[in-house]
């Protein structure tokens, strides 16, 4: 994981943060805020997620009208995760080894024919899960003002969004870097 701190940055104590995760899946999603807004609620901050307030943040205009919806609802901080997955297909090719196929003689001489077999190769699918995570503060510079930043990258097959090393991570992450 690589991150970034805006120098002048602080403790977001007494903000209250919105969760924003944007996958493809809307399970994913929830999972994914929930996830992160309860792990930022045990550092002792106030964090919701964003599908508990939000109904479709694709009906806004712009960021500046998302930005100021969410400011109206109270919130001064939004953190936002874009989860974006790859498929990685990989062929494992099959193994020869060699069986007995006949064999010839009598009682006390019996001898074998080996050949080479050969078991079939086969296609192994995973998943490349790659995060961008952003914090920003919404009521100071028109509405933006970027003060954390990371990207990071999952290689699990049975993960395509957010998962709780990613959240203990980038929560520890931002504890470390003084902005939570």
């Amino acid at each position: 994981m690589s991150s970034w701190k805006q120098a002048s940055a602080v403790r977001q104590t007494e903000k209250k943060i919105l969760v924003v995760v944007h996958t493809k899946r809307l399970t994913n999603k929830v999972i994914g805020e929930e996830m992160l807004a309860q792990a930022i609620n045990n550092l002792g901050y106030t964090a919701d997620p964003a599908a508990n307030r939000l109904r479709d943040t694709s009906s806004y205009k712009d960021e500046k009208g998302f930005n100021q919806a969410v400011l109206a609802m109270g919130y001064d901080a939004i953190l936002s995760v874009v989860c974006a997955t790859e498929q990685v297909s990989n062929y494992i090719p099959g193994t020869i080894y060699y069986a007995p196929v006949g064999g010839y003689g009598c009682y006390y001489h019996f001898y074998h024919y080996y050949a080479p077999r050969e078991s079939p190769g086969y296609v192994e699918t995973d998943y490349r899960v790659f995060y961008e995570t952003a914090l920003y503060d919404i009521t100071k510079s028109g509405g933006n003002q970027l003060l954390y930043t990371s990207t990071s990258e999952s290689f699990d097959p049975n993960t395509s969004g957010i998962d709780s090393r990613f959240c203990k991570a980038i929560i520890a992450d931002m504890f470390k870097k003084g902005i939570l």
